[in-house]
């Protein structure tokens, strides 16, 4: 959907449209250019805020979204984190769980990042990022895993998309900024990556061959059973296709392929010649998921 300006400066406070006289009578400026604003209110329309006698100023449903969703979380100091899954799986490490926050600080730098919202939960800082239009990229994400911090995005789109119909409503926005987990993910989790480094200590190297008769890349034995060979002297055993499979299996790493970050984008380089898997210890990972588990904070 095409989001309409639902907030406009009144006095230096956000306010949203609901709120405000229909016409100029709203008494707004725009919170991105600053220019007056004129409040449409008709009964067919989506109400919403206009550029009077100026064109629409492209940052200012953006500029808005962002002082609106930072000034609910200040005002309520809480919010569900989502859930924390092991890599690539649906193996649950961690349920949502709701988190008060002891302080927030906005917009501060941190080396190379200025993240929307620090906030503190248990003395530890967790990075909140705003997103509208512009998301977190694979650049930002690396600079964020050297900086070593756990960080979550909000999708503020989509939840205005879901909160606005013709008439915007505050108090669902409201509510599902801070309840609802579907629209916010996890670009990178501490816990779980101490539990990712600390399963790659299971792994078994599996050699990589070529299957025919297309020549994909494949490994034989998969303890997870993701294949089965149905004809052929393997008939009726386990193998697994690297590219489909391996690549994203929670419980296997493909080596001899580089990854790495160019402007933002992934390159993938190399021949792949080996997967290191620890599918066939599933009692282990089991036992160290156990105990993160038991972790009451994110």
């Amino acid at each position: 959907m095409d989001i309409k300006l639902p907030f406009g400066l009144q006095d230096g406070k956000l306010v949203d449209i609901s709120s405000v006289k229909s016409g100029l009578a709203c008494n707004c400026i725009c919170p991105s250019c600053e220019q007056r604003l004129v409040a449409k209110k008709g009964e067919f329309n989506q109400h919403h805020f206009a550029h009077h006698n100026t064109i629409e100023c492209e940052g200012a449903v953006e500029t808005a979204l962002h002082i609106y969703a930072k000034n609910i979380l200040d005002k309520h100091k809480r919010m569900v984190l989502p859930p924390v899954y092991l890599n690539n799986s649906d193996k649950l490490i961690f349920p949502a769980t709701e988190v008060t926050f002891e302080k927030i600080v906005l917009e501060k730098r941190l080396n190379q990042i200025i993240p929307d919202l620090i906030v503190f939960i248990k003395g530890k800082p967790l990075l909140i990022e705003i997103a509208v239009t512009h998301f977190v990229d694979k650049f930002k994400e690396s600079k964020i895993f050297e900086l070593g911090y756990s960080v979550i995005e909000i999708d503020v789109k989509g939840l205005l998309n879901a909160a606005y119909d013709r008439i915007f409503e505050y108090r669902d926005f409201e509510k599902l900024l801070i309840e609802e987990t579907n629209f916010k993910r996890w670009v990178n989790n501490l816990k779980q990556n101490v539990i990712s480094d600390q399963l790659k200590k299971l792994v078994t190297s599996k050699k990589v061959f070529h299957s025919r008769p297309y020549s994909y890349p494949a490994v034989d034995n998969c303890p997870i059973d993701k294949r089965i060979w149905k004809s052929g002297y393997k008939k009726g055993q386990s193998y697994a296709l690297v590219d489909d499979d391996c690549w994203n299996c929670p419980f296997g790493e493909v080596t001899r392929k580089q990854k790495y970050f160019n402007n933002g984008m992934m390159v993938n380089e190399g021949k792949i010649r080996e997967v290191y898997c620890n599918g066939h210890r599933q009692e282990e990972i089991d036992d160290i998921i156990a105990k993160f588990k038991r972790a009451k904070n994110y």
